[in-house]
């Protein structure tokens, strides 16, 4: 009898792998495959004058949760508390739906973030901005009963690096705020998140950024051309990536910016002169629901897309670091980068994927050589709890050549207990009565550390080389001195400058790194 091929019994192994390959070969390619593009969509909800932009809240607020979207609202302070005098239950519940996150206390009354922090230095500057921001903060929370805001972004332009530092202390929540979303030149990172002053931050996104114009009845085509042309390039580029979108429940409602119409160039009328914005007719305000249902239905279909809060920053962004910390093998490695790389300056540093700003970088080495120094070992992994940056400019160079290893086993006790008691870097280090900057400083102890461990023991017979004239490349990440930074916005007085936030943000550079995505 013939006995067909088909018909004989076939080795499992062989099947499976047939199977294997078939699927490989025909099925289609699945959504895991397609590159992630997050979309953060954010709305700065302000304006506490015309009670329509109460009902635009509102509006906003269904139409996304009815097509599954969360979006983020950053609320101002007085925003809240009127929405509580008004008795908008129906708001508050539905903006509840989304992620809560904070945007001033009075937003554009005088003085402004930046205006009150213009003569401040570091740490008067944290203290004065918990003082105005934090009771605000405190009432977003309570009348949306969150526990956790999930980001804050300054008004209009106002921005300073202290409340970016001040968001733990305002936040109250063990974590405090953890992001900080909003849009701006001052500070960025190759226009994706970044950390920096202790918080995750989307800012300064550029070309990473894009919105739809609201009342221009042909914008729907040109505004999904080019949020599809950004997922397209993040994609392509980068293997996916975060697109920021953002706007004003206002603008659906108003002819002018609430705060332009009273608070104009440095004008600060008493509260009983306060004029609410004229209203667009209602026509217009429909038109523009219309637009941006059709854009935000579209953007749902983009390839790969994912809207997100701020509160899901955290996760997609979260730092290995932090979590992880470095073995010894890891610090070691560490050093011979910094020794590669510092002819250029501080940089950021990456082992696999964690990454180390300068102050990280000093945390894990002073705290190192500290234990070295004690014990003799280092007691691994060491993990940074994350530094600010020094709160004054560095000394000029006093001395050269070489010092003990005494006169420095000596100074790096005295810095790690500056770290552990202040959670700074140092703005000076002493070496008996001279002073060296805290750059050179960390070069010296990154060299000292693979030289211990390399021994096995403390090399008590031998000399330290000084370092002098390290630079913080990663100042140029950060935003010039100009009369457009802070005098381009409405608010402020034309041509308002403020030297002495632009200093202690260049300070903070310190603090400096991109944000490396995880994922959900």
């Amino acid at each position: 009898m013939n006995v067909s091929l088909l018909s004989r019994p076939v080795p499992l192994v062989i099947w499976v792998l047939a199977v294997a390959l078939g699927c490989l070969v025909c099925r289609p390619a699945t959504a895991a495959e397609v590159p992630r593009i997050d979309i953060l969509l954010w709305f700065d909800t302000e304006d506490y004058l015309l009670p329509a932009d109460d009902d635009a809240c509102l509006r906003l607020a269904r139409l996304l949760s009815d097509r599954g979207i969360r979006a983020t609202f950053k609320v101002v302070g007085e925003k809240a508390r009127t929405l509580e005098r008004r008795g908008r239950t129906d708001v508050i519940t539905a903006l509840q739906r989304h992620a809560i996150g904070y945007h001033a206390n009075f937003h554009s009354v005088h003085p402004t973030p930046t205006e009150y922090l213009a003569d401040c230095g570091w740490l008067d500057g944290v203290a004065e901005f918990i003082r105005r921001e934090g009771g605000g903060a405190s009432d977003v929370r309570r009348i949306f009963g969150v526990p956790t805001l999930a980001c804050y972004g300054q008004p209009g332009s106002s921005w300073g690096p202290q409340g970016v530092a001040a968001l733990g202390p305002i936040g109250v929540a063990p974590q405090g705020v953890p992001c900080y979303v909003d849009e701006g030149s001052n500070v960025g990172w190759d226009q994706k998140p970044f950390w920096y002053a202790g918080a995750l931050n989307v800012y300064h996104m550029g070309k990473n950024h894009t919105r739809m114009e609201l009342h221009d009845p042909a914008a729907v085509e040109p505004g999904m051309k080019e949020a599809s042309a950004v997922a397209e390039r993040l994609a392509r580029e980068d293997g996916g990536g975060l697109i920021s979108i953002y706007y004003h429940p206002c603008e659906w409602v108003h002819q002018e910016f609430w705060d332009g119409v009273n608070f104009r160039r440095g004008h600060n009328p008493p509260r009983e002169a306060w004029k609410a914005p004229p209203q667009l007719p209602s026509a217009e305000t429909e038109a523009a629901f219309q637009r941006f249902t059709a854009y935000v239905d579209r953007l749902q279909k983009i390839p790969g897309s994912h809207f997100i809060t701020a509160a899901d920053l955290p996760l997609i962004y979260s730092d290995r670091l932090r979590s992880e910390g470095l073995g010894t093998n890891e610090l070691a490695q560490l050093s011979k980068q910094i020794a590669d790389t510092v002819r250029s300056g501080l940089t950021v540093q990456r082992l696999g994927n964690k990454v180390l700003s300068p102050a990280d970088q000093f945390e894990v080495f002073s705290t190192a050589l500290a234990q070295f120094i004690v014990t003799g070992t280092v007691h691994a992994p060491i993990v940074p709890r994350g530094l600010f940056g020094p709160d004054g400019v560095p000394p000029a160079p006093q001395v050269a050549g070489s010092i003990s290893w005494f006169t420095f086993r000596d100074t790096c006790r005295d810095v790690y207990d500056f770290v552990a008691s202040q959670h700074r870097i140092p703005a000076r280090v002493y070496i008996g009565s001279d002073q060296i900057a805290p750059a050179d400083f960390l070069v010296m102890m990154a060299e000292e550390y693979l030289h211990c461990a390399e021994l096995g023991k403390v090399p008590e017979d031998s000399e330290v080389r000084l370092r002098m004239g390290t630079a913080n490349s990663l100042e140029r990440y950060l935003a010039a001195d100009t009369p457009e930074l802070f005098g381009g916005w409405i608010i402020h007085r034309e041509g308002f400058r403020a030297p002495r936030v632009v200093e202690m943000a260049r300070l903070q550079a310190w603090t400096l790194k991109p944000a490396i995505r995880v994922g959900l």
